[in-house]
């Protein structure tokens, strides 16, 4: 099986569990602060993932949100949330998905993200162009936010949330569509659709990007930290701005730069 043809596979095999527990009765626990939450789905999912992985690339390394990073030294790293979104997910808020990634040398070469309710799968390989349901996919031509829907989010235990307040009041002088959608990966995959014109977030983990950069980037869009550099995809608490490369220059010169 080729290697897209398997991801985009065991992307809808996890959404499919996903989709089956969702709005019944399941079991859930807070994990290490509050409202960062955990389900028996999120275990049910991974426990799917990381099996059809091991089994088909034994020698690969996985790093997934709930069972964190097994393996060894090895230049193949799978990225892995089982459930992004978990709180929408325990809410019955139809907003979350599944994200995989294949990492090569710090380089995310394959992800995807994969939306279960409304049987939305956004692919990309590296160099291929980013697909939605087989269809390619490009990021919003728009150049200014003065009708722009933009996405702020902050985790507030790893972030001065006060910082992004500023970063929202900057932006209102141009626009109100606001939007906290509390799924990374997808709203990252919905800036590459054009869905959403730009996204500025901190505090976020490997698993919450590692697919979604992918996508952002054969997409088309401009994708760095706040600082303008690289986002770093094995770092802690990462920071994500992107747009079309004109938005992006919006949201770093004209808010983040602005506020620091």
């Amino acid at each position: 099986m080729l290697l897209e043809q398997f991801v985009e596979d065991v992307a809808k095999g996890a959404g499919e569990i996903l989709r089956s527990r969702f709005r019944t009765n399941i079991d859930w626990r807070s994990k290490s602060t509050p409202g960062d939450v955990v389900t028996s789905a999120d275990i049910e999912s991974e426990r799917y993932v990381l099996g059809r992985i091991k089994d088909e690339y034994p020698d690969d390394c996985i790093l997934s949100e709930e069972s964190g990073e097994s393996g060894g030294q090895c230049g193949r790293l799978w990225i892995v949330d089982p459930l992004d979104g978990t709180r929408n997910f325990t809410m019955g808020i139809p907003f979350f998905c599944v994200s995989i990634a294949l990492v090569e040398a710090g380089e995310p070469t394959c992800g995807v993200v994969y939306d279960p309710i409304h049987d939305e799968l956004f692919l990309a390989a590296r160099g291929s162009g980013a697909f939605l349901n087989g269809e390619r996919i490009e990021v919003s031509s728009e150049s200014s936010i003065e009708d722009g829907i933009i996405s702020v989010s902050w985790v507030k235990h790893k972030g001065n949330h006060i910082k992004f307040i500023e970063y929202i009041e900057e932006i209102s002088r141009d626009t109100s569509y606001f939007r906290r959608f509390g799924a990374a990966a997808l709203v990252m995959a919905y800036v590459a659709a054009g869905r959403v014109h730009g996204y500025l977030q901190g505090g976020l983990h490997p698993w919450d990007v590692a697919a979604g950069l992918l996508i952002l980037k054969e997409a088309g869009a401009l994708v760095t930290d706040f600082q303008g550099r690289p986002v770093n995809l094995l770092g802690c608490d990462i920071e994500i701005v992107t747009g079309s490369a004109q938005i992006h220059s919006i949201l770093l010169n004209d808010v983040i730069a602005k506020r620091a």
